[in-house]
């Protein structure tokens, strides 16, 4: 009998401390646009109109009920000129024929320094309820650097159903 209470006290306590850990990193994890607007850690502010050149590659975020798509959007990682620096930002576009009521669009972007990508800094996430909308992260200045990366992550959430995490390649 000592020897299940103990399995149980052991595996309870890996599970608690397993639990701690999860929620502890996905707290860590955890941003807000303010993270990086107005100027915060070296991000610039550009407005959701600004395009620049497609890097590291797009992706589409399908948010699918019952076998068929509820809500769709698309993202990417952009590079261009802003305010006379080479910059990198994200891009979201939500689908103006696919969007389902109560929808949100989630964008963001990470930068990091280190080679080994193992930290970074997340911008964002922004969000946007709009069918049809175009919603950008803050900008970035590249460096010739090659620790320097970027990628840009989107889901799609609402009560139900909700989309996977997607990213871009490291750029």
């Amino acid at each position: 009998m000592r020897s299940i209470r103990r399995i149980f006290s052991v595996g309870t306590a890996a599970l608690v401390l397993g639990a701690g850990l999860v929620a502890g990193s996905s707290g860590a994890a955890q941003a807000a646009p303010s993270d990086c607007t107005g100027g915060a850690q070296g991000f610039t502010d550009i407005p959701d109109s600004l395009s620049g050149r497609g890097v590291a590659g797009a992706g589409a975020v399908i948010a699918d009920f019952g076998g068929r798509p509820w809500a769709v959007a698309s993202y990417a990682m952009q590079a261009g000129n802003v305010g006379g620096r080479e910059m990198g930002w994200g891009v979201l576009t939500t689908s103006s024929t696919v969007w389902g009521p109560s929808a949100v669009g989630w964008v963001w972007m990470d930068v990091t320094n280190d080679p080994d990508k193992r930290s970074w800094i997340q911008c964002g996430p922004f969000t946007t309820t709009a069918s049809g909308a175009r919603l950008t992260t803050a900008a970035y200045p590249t460096s010739s650097s090659s620790s320097r990366a970027f990628r840009v992550c989107a889901q799609i959430t609402s009560a139900s159903p909700v989309s996977g995490i997607t990213c871009t390649p490291w750029w």
